[in-house]
């Protein structure tokens, strides 16, 4: 039995309605798709400290905002087509899809609690080749001018003398330059490098929180519009 319920008139068209969920919808799949490309990227530079988990993050972050792209095209022809089996199989995906937001949420989160212990290990190991391995000094030197830290807990870390990268160097200065115990950072590399990579995990996080409540107000919106193409007289719209 089918009945009639007074709605704005903004919101009388199903597939303008329903058009514009979508658009929503694709923008978070953007969003997801541009964060977790940058921190990927932005993690390379520190591959040989830290470990498949930090990119993982990142990565699901890239595979959920690609379903969410390629989904969004069921969006735009549900809208189009205006068939309550479209649109009921869109708002299944969108269900779907803010599950493995909140998976993501989850795991950023529970990463961003543990970065430390996650990455002591293979600072540790990777310093035990500096001066041996080619990529493991030109990355160690690389983290410690970057982020002014010396070490993996300090500049006690060098025992066998400290490398020039672990100490400032002023413009001007001549050699012979040395670095030593006494001129050298005092910050470890390790609670250097674990507080950018909580907060590149907090980001990710927070902007998957973002999205979900965009979300869930489309996925609330689409299934209202599925209703309505169901159980209301709508006129449908060419």
């Amino acid at each position: 039995m089918k009945f009639k319920i007074k709605v704005p008139r903004i919101l009388k068209s199903v597939k303008y309605s329903l058009g514009a969920v979508n658009c929503s919808y694709l923008i978070t799949g953007i969003i997801l798709l541009l964060c977790g490309i940058i921190v990927l990227v932005s993690y390379k530079e520190y591959d040989l400290f830290i470990t498949q988990k930090f990119y993982d993050v990142p990565a699901f972050a890239i595979a959920i905002g690609t379903i969410i792209i390629v989904s969004s095209a069921l969006g735009f022809y549900a809208a189009m087509s205006q068939d309550f089996y479209f649109v009921i199989g869109y708002v299944a995906v969108s269900a779907i899809v803010l599950i493995l937001e909140m998976t993501l949420v989850i795991i950023g989160y529970g990463l961003w609690n543990n970065v430390s212990s996650e990455i002591r290990q293979t600072m540790t190991n990777s310093r035990q080749f500096y001066g041996e391995r080619i990529e493991h000094t030109a990355a160690w030197d690389n983290l410690q001018m970057g982020f002014e830290c010396c070490g993996v807990s300090g500049r006690h870390d060098w025992r066998n003398g400290v490398p020039v990268s672990c100490c400032h160097i002023d413009y001007g200065v001549v050699s012979p330059f040395e670095c030593t115990q006494t001129n050298a950072y005092t910050t470890g590399c390790l609670s250097a490098l674990s507080e950018w990579l909580s907060y590149k995990a907090y980001a990710m996080a927070v902007t998957s929180l973002v999205v979900i409540c965009f979300q869930i107000v489309n996925t609330a919106v689409a299934c209202w519009l599925a209703y309505r193409t169901k159980y209301e007289d709508v006129d449908l719209e060419s």
